[in-house]
């Protein structure tokens, strides 16, 4: 069986995924009304604030505490990690959920584990057994089932929005800079000069802050400030509202308790990455929740055997010792 901190892990990351999948919804749909980039800028300007109090309040530590304790090292490496996971590939991901849907814009996220794998492999020497590599390939080959159904491809057509090719490029895009993200995430929490162990809080607020510092300074720098700001100040749509309820389970939540998985799950992104591929598996069910779309027996066979993958990614250790 699993040891405790391992198994403490792998189940913070499937909290994290249930987050995730929650907050696919609300944000596609402030996605809708306002355009992928207002959101993806707003969102973070939400989690910033919402961090930081968090942080104050509850580490506790001072403002200023939160910029002078982290290493940095710290800041380096979580700074990539925000700009990469969260600026580039959220922004490529609400793309590819608003051409395609929440439903089939998730299946690209198996693309993620790999990426972190290999990252993994050259960045901080992420190693993992043959059985492991089987239990990811089945959590894959499970979610790319549970989508790629009738049903789902009669969903993926062109529209005002954008193209099928370019919601498919953008996922693509966001799985992989979601797995790269995660591996650089780890690496700021294997530095650990002179005893300094940064709360997985505060490596959320370094991720988000730099990530969001960035993103807006390469719009200022493009010309781009007002047109992505304007849908927000003027809630178009009333999109506002989705966006703050998608911030508070995407980046307050889940992004937090993906940090802490990573922290826990030492020096195995591709575990902490392989659990988050099931957001489609817990997107059928909120999927019929919120549109009522309708899955079938197959679906369900499909999702249990992505579940299955993840049993025996997270049991791959006894599995060997089982066959030796």
């Amino acid at each position: 069986m699993p040891n405790g901190v391992s198994f403490l892990g792998e189940l913070v990351a499937l909290g994290t995924t249930l987050s995730w999948s929650i907050g696919i919804f609300p944000f596609t749909e402030a996605a809708k009304r306002m355009g992928p980039n207002a959101v993806n800028h707003i969102r973070l300007v939400f989690a910033v604030i919402f961090l930081t109090i968090i942080s104050v309040l509850f580490l506790p530590i001072s403002f200023i505490d939160l910029f002078t304790i982290p290493l940095p090292q710290h800041w380096i490496w979580f700074g990539a990690s925000g700009l990469i996971g969260l600026a580039l590939g959220d922004y490529f991901g609400f793309t590819s959920f608003v051409i395609l849907g929440p439903r089939i814009g998730s299946i690209f996220t198996t693309l993620a584990p790999a990426a972190a794998l290999i990252s993994g492999f050259f960045i901080i020497g992420e190693r993992i057994n043959f059985i492991g590599i089987v239990g990811i390939l089945i959590t894959i080959a499970g979610v790319v089932w549970l989508s790629l159904n009738r049903g789902g491809k009669e969903t993926m057509k062109d529209h005002a929005i954008g193209k099928v090719g370019k919601g498919i490029l953008c996922a693509i895009l966001s799985a992989v800079c979601q797995g790269v993200g995660l591996v650089l995430a780890n690496k700021g929490f294997e530095t650990q000069i002179n005893h300094v162990d940064l709360p997985f809080f505060q490596a959320t607020w370094i991720r988000l802050i730099c990530a969001t510092s960035i993103m807006y300074l390469i719009t200022i720098v493009r010309g781009k400030f007002r047109e992505t700001t304007q849908p927000v100040l003027e809630n178009k749509n009333n999109g506002v509202i989705f966006a703050l309820g998608g911030t508070i389970f995407g980046p307050v939540i889940g992004v937090s308790s993906s940090m802490l998985a990573v922290s826990l799950l030492h020096n195995k992104p591709s575990v902490a990455q392989t659990i988050f591929a099931l957001v489609p598996v817990f997107v059928l069910p909120l999927s019929y929740l919120f549109y009522k779309e309708k899955f079938t027996i197959k679906s369900v066979f499909a999702a249990l055997i992505a579940i299955a993958g993840v049993i025996v990614l997270i049991w791959r250790e006894d599995i060997i010792l089982f066959f030796t």
